[in-house]
């Protein structure tokens, strides 16, 4: 295995070397083309812009950015190259000029920027939009961290920062997000945070202002906390393991999608934190969860369990539309499925996700806290807004029969199935 990755990367810089090789070729063919009958010409400067754009790539980006106070010719020169070299502490600069504006540059720009621990491409579209995907620095850069953001802060900053309004970050590992974390906190009016792939990010804590709406996490492994302060929250997207998740104060959360099928991120599992979680949620108006989160056994004797069985509150009773994800649809399954549905009386959309990868809870059997919550409360509820079901996913014949009929008996008309790719 050692030999093959090393034979590749080999590969990599040998072929990385060749085309450097052609590029000095085509610039030495340029310049042996030039006029040179005034000896005093400055033939480098007489290069295509391209190709002077291709040099300063290969040197480190102080030096490009100093090339400007060579004269007129350079002086916004290096802001055309597209690529760059330099070391991590650079990459606040990087960012910074891809914010700018200058005449005649587009308002989509790309940059990427090389330094001794990996790389990052950074992307800015319709001046409102900022991509930042770090590379993988392998290995050796693999190191568990926390990550603290502070969003719309409340100290006015600058025109530059002032822009972006969504902020998409991958794969930003320990030595990236010490870096970032002061860039971030610059942004004063963004709406819409996108962190994935994160590898080594196993706490994140974010306070955001009354401008931030979206927040999405996505495939980051490690990922065992998370707590979020954002009072005007509208949507939250999660993919990936559970884990001790805090919603401190959302009161303003319309929207989450907790794609949970991968099952815990933590041990021991907290039923406290799932009850917690699931009451920081109940007044969403669209709701996309994993099954198994109703399916874990969960003792009555827990204080918020113990609460929701004295004072007989809870309910989804804003839900319009929810997406259920199962690993299959078998009595228990569709069981503690209209046991949820009774809970959600002015629902309108359902889709049922039949995913075999879904994490399936150990259970030991019987689930009860949720049904016996259903049946002692809802159970005469009937849904008369909903009149249509659509199912992803492949069902057996019987189960499917046996879907139909227990749907029949919680919903006031008939239901069609319809099933979607």
């Amino acid at each position: 295995m050692g030999k093959k990755l090393r034979k590749k990367k080999r590969k990599n810089r040998n072929k990385k070397l060749r085309q450097q090789h052609e590029e000095i070729n085509a610039i030495s063919k340029q310049i042996q083309s030039i006029d040179l009958e005034d000896k005093k010409d400055d033939l480098i400067s007489r290069l295509e812009d391209d190709i002077l754009s291709r040099i300063l790539s290969l040197v480190p980006l102080r030096c490009a950015v100093q090339t400007s106070l060579l004269s007129n010719r350079w002086r916004n020169l290096w802001r055309k190259a597209t690529e760059f070299q330099g070391t991590v502490e650079d990459v606040p600069r990087v960012i910074t000029f891809v914010l700018e504006s200058f005449d005649n540059v587009s308002s989509d720009r790309r940059i990427l920027f090389h330094f001794r621990q990996g790389s990052i491409l950074a992307t800015i579209k319709d001046k409102e939009e900022l991509n930042l995907s770090f590379s993988d620095g392998g290995p050796g850069t693999f190191s568990l961290f926390d990550w603290n953001l502070e969003l719309n802060p409340q100290t006015p900053s600058s025109q530059l920062f002032s822009c972006i309004k969504t902020l998409h970050l991958k794969s930003v590992n320990k030595l990236t997000s010490q870096i970032l974390s002061s860039i971030i906190s610059k942004f004063q009016f963004l709406e819409s945070l996108q962190i994935s792939e994160c590898k080594g990010l196993q706490s994140l804590n974010i306070e955001a202002g009354s401008r931030f709406q979206t927040l999405t996490v996505s495939d980051c492994l490690q990922l065992n906390e998370i707590y979020v302060f954002a009072y005007n929250l509208r949507k939250l997207v999660f993919h990936g393991q559970l884990p001790w998740f805090c919603l401190k104060y959302c009161p303003n959360l319309e929207t989450a999608i907790l794609d949970f099928r991968q099952g815990p991120g933590y041990n021991p599992f907290a039923c406290e934190n799932l009850v917690s979680l699931l009451m920081d949620i109940k007044h969403v108006k669209a709701l996309t969860v994993s099954a198994w989160l109703f399916k874990v056994p969960i003792p009555k004797w827990l204080s918020s369990a113990g609460a929701i069985w004295v004072r007989n509150d809870f309910a989804f009773n804003n839900l319009k539309e929810l997406c259920w994800i199962d690993n299959s649809m078998g009595n228990q399954s569709i069981a503690t499925l209209t046991s949820v549905l009774r809970m959600c009386p002015f629902l309108e959309h359902l889709v049922i996700n039949v995913d075999p990868r879904n994490y399936c809870s150990p259970s030991g059997g019987r689930c009860s806290f949720w049904k016996d919550y259903s049946n002692r409360v809802a159970d005469a509820t009937t849904l008369e807004h909903l009149n249509m079901v659509r199912l992803k996913g492949v069902l057996g014949e019987e189960d499917e029969m046996l879907l139909a009929q227990c749907l029949a008996e919680v919903a006031s008309e008939e239901l069609k199935l319809i099933h979607v790719k």
